[in-house]
């Protein structure tokens, strides 16, 4: 009989948007079941949220640190903890599981900080124990992998020029002051919690982890210019970064929560030698193919030349796939890896490699904005 992984969840509670879509996607491929959860500080609503996703009471924290003592003396203890909490919390629960020898999924970012980033994958990579992977979900689409593989095979030739963007408008259209800032933005104003920088943090880390992830390239300097939402508001809005790469590429990386009417627009084109790649996040299942000379194809998933990225469809070509089904290619490769006992197979998951040096290049930028020159990788 095949094993099903038993989860526990922390965060993700009542009102959480992200929780609802971890819970979805682990559950897309039966390969887990939530079994336990620390949803709330507050232990009766804690078990009562527990109670609608069929957890027994006394499986439901109210505390993780409570959860991960419990779970690790039951026999029938979890075997993977879910951690999906603001950003400040990330390092600190993830070290306290692992220390007790349970596999890791992480929402992003891997940590708020640079030096949390560095403390927690020191404790990652001493224990050969655990899996960790972490939810840069843009990465799992069948349609990005496509593109990975398509630059790794070298269709494209040297790469020359990476743009990639990543625009919201956390307003909602709306006029933010001092008085109202709070309300509108919640946690994401609190440098505690939401680390060392919020649109960089939040969703400039999915952007700069996105175009490494495809090309591979290892960045060599940088020049950031990160502006804040309002001079009273301590948040920031907007970075704009200049990137050279060690192969002497160009990049150009742009992030933003507060570009009015921006729709959750992330994009990345990647230029080489022989032709250029687009994909655009709104339109998932297509992958925009210029060759340097002849006619431009449109890549459709699963479908003739984009074969390979049915590894990570779940659906006909023809039928729309995305953001849920991205998620679940994480916690289903997730759980092969814990699960399978073939140490040769390649995995395509976010790892915590992929999430300190994402760490870095934030570390990186506030440093290069802030001092109004060029750093070094």
């Amino acid at each position: 009989m095949k094993k099903i992984l038993k989860l526990g969840i922390v965060g993700g509670g009542p009102n959480s948007w992200i929780g609802n879509i971890h819970r979805i996607a682990s559950r897309i491929d039966g390969k887990y079941i939530i079994c336990a959860g620390s949803f709330s500080r507050d232990a009766k609503l804690s078990r009562s949220f527990g109670s609608t996703l069929n957890i027994e009471n006394n499986r439901c924290y109210s505390n993780y640190k409570i959860m991960a003592d419990t779970e690790s003396k039951r026999e029938d203890g979890i075997d993977v903890v879910a951690i999906m909490t603001p950003p400040g919390s990330h390092q600190e629960i993830a070290e306290y599981f692992i220390k007790k020898n349970f596999n890791v999924i992480s929402d992003k970012p891997f940590a708020a900080t640079y030096e949390q980033a560095k403390k927690l994958y020191s404790t990652i990579t001493k224990n050969k124990k655990i899996v960790y992977g972490l939810t840069h979900n843009y990465s799992a689409y069948p349609m990005v992998r496509m593109a990975k593989k398509l630059v790794s095979d070298g269709k494209i030739g040297n790469i020359e020029n990476v743009n990639v963007e990543y625009v919201q408008d956390w307003s909602k259209g709306n006029v933010v002051t001092a008085k109202n800032a709070k309300k509108v933005f919640r946690w994401k104003i609190d440098k505690k919690i939401v680390g060392s920088s919020a649109v960089l943090n939040e969703i400039g880390t999915h952007a700069y982890h996105l175009s490494n992830y495809i090309t591979g390239l290892k960045g060599s300097s940088l020049f950031a210019d990160i502006k804040k939402f309002h001079k009273n508001i301590n948040l920031d809005s907007n970075a704009q970064v200049m990137i050279n790469y060690e192969n002497g590429a160009k990049g150009i990386f742009w992030t933003c929560i507060s570009a009015r009417g921006g729709n959750y627009g992330l994009r990345i084109r990647i230029f080489g030698s022989k032709a250029s790649l687009e994909w655009v996040q709104n339109d998932p299942n297509y992958l925009r193919f210029n060759p340097a000379k002849g006619a431009v194809k449109i890549l459709e998933k699963a479908f003739h030349e984009a074969d390979f990225s049915s590894n990570f469809a779940r659906v006909k070509p023809g039928h729309p796939e995305g953001y849920v089904d991205a998620f679940a290619n994480i916690y289903n490769e997730v759980a092969d890896r814990i699960l399978s006992n073939n140490k040769k197979k390649n995995y395509y998951y976010p790892t915590a490699y992929e999430g300190l040096l994402t760490a870095r290049f934030i570390h990186n930028c506030i440093h290069s904005s802030k001092n109004k020159k060029w750093v070094k990788f």
